[in-house]
């Protein structure tokens, strides 16, 4: 373990006081639990075949970040991964299916994996990316009056 001193406004201690007192906790362990939550995780964590790629991503700008953050897998590998997974839950596929089944698996995390590390490195260069729920499209007055909001929360 590391010590280090850094210098903080008042209002900040205060609230790691504050946070320190009601967790029961010593203000030094709140402070840096709070350092330990906001860092974005190491790529280390990230499965080996996509860490290459990823670190690529870190010299990228704002704009090629965006870019690949708005990034969307084909509706064309949807529909065959969609296929081969119900034939695969039918029963066994072909080496050749599972092979594609594998190699569409493999591009579609690879696209996931890097629209959450654009949104990581952009949020920690500190431009303003969306929450999950800000990405839900609204409800139309009509759809809520005729549906519970739970249809909303499972229907995908």
């Amino acid at each position: 373990m590391q010590t280090i001193t850094i210098p903080i406004l008042e209002t900040v201690y205060r609230r790691l006081q504050r946070a320190a007192e009601i967790a029961g906790k010593p203000v030094n362990e709140i402070a840096a639990q709070s350092i330990q939550d906001s860092l974005p995780p190491l790529l280390e964590v990230v499965p080996q075949p996509y860490r290459t790629d990823l670190a690529t991503m870190e010299a990228f700008s704002d704009t090629d970040l965006w870019n690949v953050a708005r990034a969307q897998v084909t509706v064309k590998d949807q529909r065959r991964f969609r296929r081969l997974r119900k034939k695969k839950s039918l029963g066994p596929l072909t080496e050749r299916e599972q092979t594609h089944l594998t190699e569409l698996r493999r591009a579609i995390d690879l696209v996931m994996f890097r629209k959450a590390y654009a949104y990581l490195l952009l949020k920690w260069r500190g431009c303003r990316v969306p929450t999950f729920l800000a990405s839900i499209p609204p409800i139309s007055q009509t759809a809520r009056s005729h549906n519970p909001p739970s249809a909303y929360l499972w229907a995908a």
